[in-house]
């Protein structure tokens, strides 16, 4: 008879798997040495972790191989969910560590942007003229946009995947069989990339250049292979080309990859009764001519083109969380524009994208269901309205639990923000403000990696950001509900 894996055992020998996986994608930069042979030299930054790592993840794995595997207990997905991605970051941060361009702080805060999608960084002029590491960046990157428990779950099935996949914060399948799901996801997310590297070339970028940038927009990362970040490109290629093309990215990143199965299969009809298409769209008719005052008022009322050229595309960036720039520095844009900036990107891109912040649809429920309540409150008792939105192409109906636990994350998330802006303040050098600082969490929070520099001035507001951009990733309750169940453990009280 098979002995069974359940508990602590259990979680230790999943997360095997998950550093194992981790110490593959180490070694996967080492493949651009063919493309660059000069730097060979930083081939051991990769190696040498990566293959401590799989040794380390097989290990871990031999606890639960040839075992039958029971179901993880209440709350046990989250302590493996948070396990999975703190030891990602901190393993994926050995290869900056052992090259020594960047502090043990630099390296963590670096990988923590990375797998996060945040885009804020730290690279110094000598990390940017490593296309090695630049594309090792831009792989977590990847990893990060899709979600690290996704890759996995496209080689596990249902049983052991689901509750893991659910909580990372995906809440749509595209298919009955999540595996199946998850290859599809990747075919599609890697299938946007590839046309758009293509799209960034026709439009004069190196190819190197454009990959990673195609990367960056889809992830919703705001990676840039360059110091200058995308502005750099502004003179060498077809700059509207180049901006378009990144709208178009920035925005296909942001949105529910179930929408992506339905324009593929040509069912249009279901993207654009989508509650998140509308609260898109209706976002963006009040905000981008916001912006375009902001900007506009900044320039000194000259310049409208390019004012509504910046305010749109800083409007699109902030939304979908991205953090792309079409300014040489966001500072120019005005104190308006960045208080605009930290509303939109609060309010982030769609659920089941590679987006951050509260997302659309829980503001969509959150405003449908104050005019439900205030409707309600104007008619008769007798009357009874339904309450229902589209949502992935069905109407699903919205009970008090779900615009309960809408208002409520969006509660702690501001709770959090403000608290975490504070914070960075004291951590923050002497002429920093509380405003400069909030602006700085908020990206951190959202996802977003539009920065004013001061992520870059000490390591005291780098690990308040690191904070925050773990917070933002994993959406807070998943982190509780793991200390939540760690703690009980630790009293041995049961978890009901």
């Amino acid at each position: 008879m098979k002995k069974t894996a359940s508990g602590y055992r259990l979680i230790f020998g999943y997360l095997g798997l998950f550093i194992t996986f981790i110490g593959i994608t180490m070694l996967l930069p080492l493949f651009v040495l063919f493309a660059y042979p000069q730097e060979a030299a930083d081939w051991y930054c990769f190696a040498a972790p990566g293959g401590g790592a799989i040794l380390v993840g097989i290990a871990l794995f031999m606890l639960i191989f040839k075992r039958d595997k029971a179901q993880l207990g209440k709350h046990q997905d989250a302590i493996l969910l948070v396990l999975i991605w703190l030891i990602s970051i901190f393993v994926a941060a050995v290869p900056f560590i052992i090259k020594g361009e960047l502090t043990f702080t630099q390296s963590i805060f670096e990988t923590t942007s990375a797998f996060g999608t945040i885009g804020l960084t730290v690279f110094n002029e000598s990390c940017f003229n490593s296309h090695i590491f630049v594309l090792y960046r831009s792989i977590i990157c990847f990893l990060g946009g899709i979600g690290l428990v996704l890759i996995i779950t496209s080689a596990i099935s249902d049983r052991y995947g689901l509750k893991l996949y659910i909580a990372e914060g995906h809440n749509d399948k595209l298919m009955p069989n999540l595996a199946k799901s998850a290859r599809l996801i990747l075919g599609i997310y890697i299938g946007i990339i590839l046309l758009g590297t293509g799209l960034f070339v026709l439009a004069g970028m190196p190819v190197f250049d454009a990959l990673i940038h195609s990367i960056s927009a889809v992830a919703t990362g705001g990676f840039s292979s360059r110091p200058e970040g995308l502005i750099a490109f502004q003179g060498s290629t077809n700059w509207s080309a180049v901006q378009a093309i990144s709208c178009i990215l920035m925005i296909m990143g942001a949105i529910n990859f179930l929408l992506h199965m339905f324009l593929i299969t040509g069912k249009f009809r279901k993207v654009w009764r989508d509650c998140e298409i509308r609260t898109f769209l209706i976002l963006g008719l009040i905000f981008i001519p916001l912006f375009f005052v902001a900007v506009l008022a900044q320039y000194g009322w000259q310049n409208p083109v390019q004012a509504l050229c910046e305010g749109s595309f800083t409007f699109i960036s902030a939304i979908t969380t991205t953090g792309f720039a079409n300014t040489a520095s966001i500072i120019n844009l005005g104190e308006v524009a960045l208080f605009l900036i930290v509303i939109v990107n609060i309010i982030g891109g769609g659920m089941g994208s590679t987006a951050g912040g509260i997302k659309q649809y829980r503001l969509a429920i959150a405003c449908k269901s104050f005019y439900w309540s205030t409707r309600e409150r104007l008619s008769s008792s007798n009357y009874i309205y339904p309450h229902y939105v589209w949502r992935c192409g069905e109407q699903k109906e919205i009970k008090a639990n779900d615009s309960s636990e809408a208002f409520s994350y969006i509660i702690i998330y501001i709770a959090i923000l403000l608290l975490g802006g504070l914070v960075t303040t004291f951590a923050a050098p002497e002429g920093w403000t509380y405003g400069q600082a909030l602006f700085e969490f908020s990206n951190a929070l959202s996802s977003t990696g539009l920065s004013n520099g001061l992520c870059q001035t000490n390591a005291g507001v780098q690990w308040c950001l690191i904070v925050g951009m773990f917070l933002g990733r994993l959406e807070i309750l998943s982190i509780f509900f793991a200390l939540y169940r760690v703690g009980r453990d630790i009293l041995r009280k049961e978890t009901h």
